[in-house]
């Protein structure tokens, strides 16, 4: 079954068992829709929105027609916007890599990197004239999900998006719009946003939902909540298990990270020992980069090789996984790829 088969069936109301797409995807659950993406099938810079991961918090909700946005609370002038009210608002395209919190370290995973339309989310704020009291926004979409975000945020790094590489939402992407916070990880980006009210305070912490918590050798849990989308690198060829032939072997990785443009790239063919430095393709502020480098390896047997990324702000990827840490957010340590050298 093709994905767009699949999601017209799911459009339908029909109910699906899990299934698995082309190469691209894997289907991990209907309702609410959770689709991976493969990063070694991806030949292009922008993830085609028909592969472009999906990480929806509950069910996808029916198209009202109304798509209307309010933005109140501590306001002067409360406001209910349509897509035409906007249409004088200067618009803003970027590319960016958007990752979900709880993606794991490996080829298939919850990240895209799209290039994305729309308004600033700051100049959209100001037209409602916030109250300096208003300290927090809560984002609140039209599937029951609610974020709240610090003002700030929404001024630097927040875009009302309506388009996806070109293209206006779809349904699953949030249409007619969503929040995209730039640099921070999915679950702030609010999709079907449809409230956005500026408030005094943040939202209470519901238990140890999307939290950074360590344990410490006295066995006291501290909790914090999570950076931006900490400096990462996957390696996308060879994949894990491969059989390489002895002599040249050509080394690709993609590489992104919260905090600007990926510096530096290494790759390691003997599990992390010794390193040598990628030469990085399209290192632009928060897309992904493309790395590669050809290595030799003379020795017949398993082989580890292992990927090391460096950004702009001298932030490295942790060669292996903090084992204080107890929570299941913002995985960045090496990836490795066992492979077989005939």
């Amino acid at each position: 079954m093709d994905r767009r088969t699949f999601f017209t069936l799911v459009s339908g109301g029909a109910l699906l068992a899990t299934s698995r797409l082309f190469a691209e995807h894997h289907v991990l659950s209907a309702d609410p829709l959770l689709s991976v993406f493969d990063l070694s099938s991806s030949p292009d810079r922008y993830t085609d929105i028909e592969d472009f991961y999906i990480r929806n918090h509950h069910a996808t909700p029916p198209d009202t027609g109304k798509n209307l946005l309010r933005i109140e609370g501590e306001v002067d002038e409360p406001k209910e916007m349509t897509i035409e009210s906007l249409a004088n608002l200067p618009r803003r395209e970027i590319g960016a890599v958007l990752e979900c919190a709880g993606n794991t370290v490996g080829t298939t995973g919850l990240v895209s990197n799209g290039l994305w339309r729309g308004w600033p989310l700051g100049d959209v704020l100001s037209l409602a004239r916030p109250k300096r009291s208003g300290t927090h926004v809560h984002l609140v979409g039209r599937d029951g999900y609610v974020r709240s975000v610090p003002v700030e945020r929404i001024h630097s790094d927040g875009l009302l998006v309506t388009h996806l590489n070109s293209l206006p939402l779809r349904r699953h992407h949030g249409a007619p719009w969503r929040a995209l916070l730039v640099g921070w990880y999915g679950m702030d980006s609010v999709k079907w946003l449809e409230r956005i009210t500026v408030s005094t305070s943040d939202l209470p912490v519901t238990g140890n939902e999307y939290t950074e918590s360590t344990l410490d050798p006295s066995g006291q849990v501290s909790r914090q909540p999570l950076p931006r989308v900490q400096v990462k690198s996957v390696i996308v060829s060879p994949t894990g298990g491969a059989v390489l032939r002895r002599g040249k072997t050509e080394v690709r990785a993609f590489a992104w990270s919260g905090e600007g443009k990926i510096s530096k790239l290494e790759a390691s063919a003997d599990g992390g020992r010794t390193w040598r430095t990628a030469e990085l393709q399209r290192s632009t502020p928060h897309e992904w980069a493309l790395g590669r480098i050809t290595i030799e390896l003379n020795q017949s047997g398993a082989v580890e090789l292992v990927s090391r990324a460096t950004d702009g702000k001298g932030f490295s990827q942790p060669i292996e996984q903090d084992r204080r840490r107890i929570d299941s957010y913002a995985n960045n340590w090496c990836h490795r790829v066992r492979c077989v050298v005939v």
